[in-house]
């Protein structure tokens, strides 16, 4: 049985060798992480850094007309008013910026009925994205026609350029208004 004894023991080298190489790796492997790991935290630190040092990019108020309301509950007869005049931009030091594009949303609330005839409210969205700094006539036309108490208008995606010689850019802040009493 002398070949019996070769055979198991050609089974153990194999075996001893197959654990050398997996510890072989498993130590290649945390050498490794070791090298690259401070690299790694100097590289989130450095990006840390950088963060701390920029400010980041205040929204400028838009308003609906040449108003100064930006959000709440407005009258049907001021919406249809200023909505005519388009939005205009300032920030708080009076630097004007013109509107150049927003995604213009009306929420439109309208009474309906299921499928056993209960009255229930329920609510269309019509969105669109501006590329100027009020409605097209179509698009203003459709919304004076149709707004009544409880719909909301809402711009956000808001696109700013400073009306001076500058021609910064900015973005606007969110608007939202509902049509009250």
């Amino acid at each position: 049985m002398p070949w019996l004894r070769s055979k198991h023991l050609k089974k153990a080298l194999v075996c001893y060798n197959f654990i050398e190489m997996r510890r072989t790796a498993q130590i290649l492997m945390l050498l490794l992480v070791a090298i690259t790991a401070p690299n790694a935290f100097a590289d989130e630190k450095d990006q840390d850094k950088e963060k701390a040092k920029k400010p980041k990019p205040v929204p400028v108020p838009v308003y609906i007309g040449n108003s100064d309301i930006d959000s709440g509950v407005i009258s049907k007869q001021l919406f249809d008013s200023l909505l005519r005049q388009g939005f205009t931009s300032r920030d708080s030091n009076g630097r004007v910026f013109d509107v150049k594009s927003f995604m213009f949303t009306y929420c439109e609330r309208n009474l309906y009925e299921d499928s056993i005839g209960n009255p229930m409210i329920l609510t269309d969205y019509l969105s669109e994205f501006c590329f100027d700094n009020k409605l097209k006539d179509y698009q203003l036309e459709g919304i004076l026609s149709r707004s009544k108490w409880g719909d909301t208008l809402i711009l956000e995606k808001i696109t700013l350029n400073a009306a001076d010689s500058t021609k910064a850019g900015a973005h606007g802040k969110q608007v939202k208004l509902t049509i009250g009493k």
